[in-house]
């Protein structure tokens, strides 16, 4: 009877899981869709694949940053050679692995609690609205994959060691943050009163060393950044760093408990002090729950489980150790599980409850529904750029990134005019990206303002003289202007870091040629 139940449990995960996000399969590309996919000409090139293990994870598009995230890339190049550019493939994928994360949650959870707690938090977990930024979003699949990977690694541990290193590995290779399956290890091996082999837990350790190691010189790509761009918050004392975090809590906790007005492009600022009263708030509610779990541990082992599952999970975005951002919802993707952990424990005592079975079978109905409801209202908002930039801006009006992709999209409408506002609005608000001035100058040559055109295009390369579109698009001006020399000055800088560069390569010829 049990393993019917685990079955039929399994089968209601997929089926809300799939109800809650059947109508993402033709939403649209958006934002960082571009860069690992629509402009990634090495993810779209399977012959490429193997340049992913040595460069940032949008060197492709031409693009720098810090990512190493070899296996999401390839995830979307496997895509991008079965689906081409049909959106319900590359939303399918996300889905599945979302599936399977909450399935494999299921498994791990039903050998610490009881079947009904392991389904509850499952359940809930595969359909809370909160998911949607991981799930809904093509190109945040790497959070449904890292936690996948961790969660497996975490269960196959006391099975197969082997792998249970091979899955951490593609873990890491997922997303950074799976680098704490290891401490997870530990804890799962606790809660299940087993005594743990410590010696067994050195491959990981010695695969976590290289890692690091590998990171911090030759994979460490911070130099690839535009120097105007925000960096991480190393600059910020350590103590700042955990006040802010304290900060956030509150900020999640919410979003959990009523999940209206999720939005992607969050901020929080700086907290200087852990007296602040959202700081405060925050340590109260996580010091509240983590005594009270320690104290009652035996009686109530799901509540010092979940605060030590949320803190240790949280703990890769906490900027205790500094990233790039202070607060994002798919951050919450894994560390939400100590939140349903409880939901669904205060639901079983219900369920255990003389005459309440029925009801509490109908609020986990309820908050099934009223979850896949929100999900569902949430994923419009994903259905196409200037649906998803509009409804974000409302939230965050001054951001430079949302105006800027916003402009983008408004081109794509043929809507130049509010383009042109969108693209100065974001130079007005944090002028340290070039997209808004290279976007703008092909307006401006478009309506053949080629002095205007110019001007940008060197103000982009002010910020970023590694941003090789605009330098290609100099070029092209400067040949057909008939200023020869520049152009092949421009054109020969390309070369030197793109040497297959066709446009570059042509204009040498042509110049050559004369």
């Amino acid at each position: 009877m049990s393993r019917y139940f685990s079955k039929l449990y399994i089968l209601i995960i997929i089926l809300a899981t799939v109800l809650a996000y059947a109508n993402i399969l033709h939403n649209q590309f958006i934002w960082d869709d571009e860069d690992w996919i629509l402009k990634n000409e090495t993810v779209k090139d399977w012959r490429s694949w193997p340049e992913l293990f040595t460069q940032n994870s949008i060197q492709g598009a031409r693009k720098g940053s810090n990512f190493y995230r070899p296996l999401q890339a390839i995830s979307h190049g496997i895509d991008y050679l079965v689906w081409q550019y049909r959106l319900p493939g590359h939303h399918l994928t996300n889905i599945l692995f979302h599936v399977l994360a909450a399935i494999v949650l299921f498994l791990f959870l039903g050998n610490i609690f009881s079947k009904n707690i392991a389904f509850f938090s499952a359940l809930f977990f595969a359909i809370h609205p909160v998911q949607t930024e991981a799930v809904t979003y093509i190109s945040g699949r790497a959070d449904p994959m890292a936690g996948l990977f961790i969660l497996l690694t975490v269960l196959l541990f006391e099975k197969n060691l082997f792998l249970s290193c091979l899955v951490f590995l593609l873990g890491i290779l997922s997303k950074e943050s799976a680098l704490i399956a290891p401490i997870l290890i530990i804890i799962y091996i606790f809660f299940r009163d087993k005594k743990i082999e410590y010696k067994k837990l050195l491959p990981f350790a010695i695969i976590v060393l290289i890692y690091a190691v590998l990171r911090m010189t030759v994979l460490n790509f911070t130099h690839t950044i535009p120097e105007n761009a925000p960096k991480a918050f190393f600059y910020v004392p350590f103590y700042v760093r955990l006040s802010t975090f304290l900060k956030t809590l509150p900020v999640y906790f919410k979003m959990l408990l009523w999940p209206f007005g999720l939005h992607m492009e969050r901020d929080i600022s700086l907290s200087y002090s852990i007296f602040e009263p959202q700081s405060l708030l925050g340590l109260l509610i996580f010091g509240a729950a983590f005594i009270q779990g320690l104290r009652s541990r035996k009686k109530y082992k799901f509540l010092l489980f979940s605060s030590l599952w949320f803190s240790i999970v949280m703990l890769p975005n906490s900027n205790i150790f500094p990233i790039n951002a202070l607060i994002y919802e798919h951050w919450l993707y894994l560390p939400s599980v100590g939140f349903f952990v409880v939901v669904a424990w205060l639901i079983q005592r219900l369920f255990e409850k003389k005459g309440f079975k029925i009801i509490s079978i109908a609020l986990v109905a309820c908050l099934a529904i009223f979850y896949i409801w929100r999900t569902a209202e949430r994923n419009k908002e994903w259905r196409d750029p200037i649906s998803f930039y509009e409804s974000t801006i409302r939230y965050k009006p001054d951001s430079a990134r949302l105006r800027n992709n916003l402009a983008m999209a408004y081109i794509d409408a043929g809507r130049e005019d509010d383009a042109i506002r969108e693209y100065k609005m974001s130079i007005e608000i944090g002028d340290y990206y070039p997209q808004p001035h290279y976007n703008l100058s092909n307006i401006y040559l478009n309506r053949g303002g080629y002095s205007q055109a110019i001007k940008e295009l060197k103000r982009s390369m002010e910020i970023d003289n590694d941003f090789l579109y605009s330098h290609e698009s100099l070029a092209v001006i400067y040949f057909n202007q008939n200023n020869f020399e520049q152009a092949r000055e421009e054109a020969l800088f390309v070369i030197e870091r793109e040497p297959q560069n066709k446009i570059a390569r042509e204009i040498l010829s042509l110049i050559r040629g004369r």
